[in-house]
């Protein structure tokens, strides 16, 4: 598998996309829909029922994408991600909190941050654990037309 677009073609989308998150005053957007990580890295996966989040900030720290181990090769063979963090599916696992983690470690606690709420990559159980792991630590707006 390759790109399906240009290098160059995915950064210049990068680009807008960072530039609507700042006249909106976001300071990160959390991608779940497919269509999204298509568009966005190029991560083209079937996958998406599974939860697996791209992280990207409004500055120009590199984006992140959160996925289970069964798609990171996919995630690295079809996508600009470099930075792909692995959760592993078993019982106990919580995707959140390690989404959390990331999200810290990019200085986002207390921060406004867009989520695409309208998508079949975001179920509302995972909607539901994702609330309970963030509660009180940062601040949710629906930017499912952002991309």
């Amino acid at each position: 598998m390759a790109l399906h677009f240009k290098r160059t073609d995915i950064e210049e989308h990068i680009v807008a996309a960072r530039a609507e998150l700042q006249v909106r005053g976001l300071s990160a957007l959390l991608l779940f829909a497919q269509e999204s990580h298509y568009y966005l890295t190029g991560y083209d996966t079937s996958g998406y029922g599974f939860f697996q989040c791209t992280v990207l900030t409004a500055n120009d720290q590199p984006v992140t994408l959160l996925t289970r181990r069964p798609d990171l090769e996919q995630a690295r063979r079809t996508s600009i991600i470099q930075d792909v963090r692995v959760w592993y599916d078993a019982e106990g696992a919580a995707p959140t909190d390690n989404l959390r983690d990331i999200l810290a470690e990019k200085g986002l606690q207390g921060e406004r941050i867009g989520i695409e709420l309208d998508s079949y990559g975001l179920r509302a159980q995972q909607y539901e654990a994702l609330k309970t792991s963030l509660e009180g630590w940062c601040q949710f707006e629906d930017a499912s037309n952002l991309i």
